[in-house]
Order: C-alpha cells, then sequence, then structure tokens
C-alpha cells in the first residue's frame, strides 16, 4: 500500500503539503499535483504534517482518511492574555485533598501528552501510572532508601527519617514516563516534554502536579526501585510527576528571577 495518497479531485495543487513536509517527501507534478517522490515511504517519519495542513482533505496518510480523524476545533477562543496568564498560573502542588483524580482525568491528560513534540517523531514515552496512594507510599520509602544507599541528598533522607514526607509529598497518585534508552537516541527530552504537556493538561482539567526529581534520581541507580515498578529491560525513567487536587487555592503570582535575556 502506498503511505501518502492524494486525491486529485479534491486537491487545490497550493503547494501547502509540498512545503510543509519536513522530510521534503512530496514534488509538484507537471500538472501541479504533489507526488511523492521515490523513496517516500522508507523516509516518512508519520509526523502527519501534510495530512493535518491540508485544508481540502485531499491526503490519506498510511490508509487513514481526513474524515476519520479529529479535527481542530478552534473553540476554545483563548485570547493572547488568558493563554498567558494560564500558563503563569500553574503552580507545583506539593498538599493534596484527600481524594483521587478519577482515571478517566488521568488518561485524558495522558491523552493530551501524546501530542507533544518529539525529536522525528519518535514519540518514545511509555507510562506508569500509580494510582492507589499506599503504593506511592511505598514508593517513597524506595527513593528514601536509594538515595541513602547513593549518598546524595541526606537532608531530604534524614527528614523522612524524622517522619517527614520530603520524597512524594503524600501525594495521591504518581505518573512516570520512562523510554527505551539502549538505543542511539536519547528519549529523556521527548519524555520531558510529554511530561509538561501533562502537568498542563492537568491544570486545565483543576488538578495539580508536582515534578518528582528525586524519584527519577533514585532510579537511576536503585535496582529495586526499578523492579518494583517494572521498568522493562533498556528502559529509563526519565521524569515524573506527582499529582493529586490541590488542597489549597492560590490568589497571586510570586515574583520571578528577571528575564536573562541576549539576541544574537
Amino acid at each position: 500500500m502506498t503511505l501518502i495518497v492524494i486525491d486529485p479531485g479534491l486537491c487545490a495543487r497550493d503547494g501547502i503539503c509540498v512545503a510543509e513536509c519536513p522530510q521534503g517527501l512530496l514534488a509538484p507534478g507537471e500538472d501541479g499535483l504533489p507526488v511523492p517522490v521515490p523513496d517516500a515511504d522508507s523516509r516518512c517519519i508519520r509526523c502527519g504534517h501534510c495530512f493535518a495542513v491540508c485544508p481540502k482533505g485531499a491526503l490519506k496518510l498510511d490508509g487513514l482518511s481526513p474524515d476519520a480523524a479529529p479535527a481542530v476545533s478552534g473553540r476554545s477562543g483563548l485570547s493572547p492574555e488568558a493563554g498567558l496568564d494560564f500558563l503563569t498560573s500553574r503552580r507545583s502542588i506539593r498538599n493534596w485533598k484527600d481524594r483521587p483524580v478519577p482515571r478517566e482525568l488521568l488518561e485524558k491528560a495522558l491523552d493530551a501528552a501524546r501530542y507533544a513534540p518529539s525529536g522525528i517523531n519518535m514519540q518514545p514515552a511509555h507510562w506508569l501510572v500509580v494510582e492507589d496512594s499506599r503504593v506511592v507510599r511505598e514508593l517513597a520509602g524506595m527513593v528514601a532508601d536509594g538515595l541513602r544507599h547513593a549518598g546524595i541528598m541526606p537532608d531530604y533522607v534524614a527528614a523522612f527519617d524524622a517522619g517527614r514526607e520530603v520524597m512524594l509529598r503524600g501525594a495521591p497518585h504518581l505518573v512516570v514516563a520512562h523510554a527505551d534508552a539502549s538505543g542511539w537516541y536519547d528519549p529523556a527530552t521527548d519524555c520531558v516534554l510529554a511530561l509538561s504537556h501533562f502537568e498542563l493538561a492537568a491544570h486545565a482539567l483543576g488538578f495539580g502536579t508536582c515534578w518528582a526529581g528525586l524519584f527519577r534520581r533514585a532510579a537511576e541507580t536503585w535496582p529495586p526501585l526499578r523492579e518494583r515498578i517494572g521498568l522493562p529491560p533498556g528502559h529509563k525513567v526519565c521524569g515524573a510527576l506527582m499529582a493529586g487536587y490541590p488542597k489549597s487555592r492560590f490568589f497571586r503570582l510570586p515574583p520571578r528571577k528577571s528575564l536573562r535575556l541576549r539576541y544574537l
């Protein structure tokens, strides 16, 4: 089956798909109809730019018809000011209400995370959601053990041993992004981008998150933790987020460092 199929009757011959393909896999034919280059099937990264950008829906990609794909709704009507307010109002949550986030909301945020950018459309992220708060508590103890064994973060370990849950902050849930790191491609940046999408989707859906850096650090070197979460061979934990409903409401933006900027 040919990967890219263009309907001559629908195509406007406007050259948009030719210009937008990042791999240069489409070229204008004699009558202006875009034509895939000879090695398009083997070089295509399935990013979907050509499929998504065609205003006429004239292009099928890998057998998928435009009619079968969700349309960009444009229904938000989000002003620039509202968008910036949304971004700046996000907070890292460390105190939680004693109620779980429904699974359907967690999955809705994860579904949005699938649309995060990734290098050459690798989309490497695999997800683990720890739903049970009791298991999160268990993992917090294993994080402390891992840091203790590595001889790092002694203040946090001491605080945890004294009864303060500073490893995973008593969060109801933990969302972990992991990926195959055994090959040439480092998936860490892509997974962090996907986690950032999840974080913002959570903010939109009314629950909060906090980056679990101590968990990621312990998972790098502590085999019992890696075994407990069932990390596949060759995979690494690229990042994790605590998740739950915030116990407190925030009313204003705290000061931040001034913008450090150069133009070249």
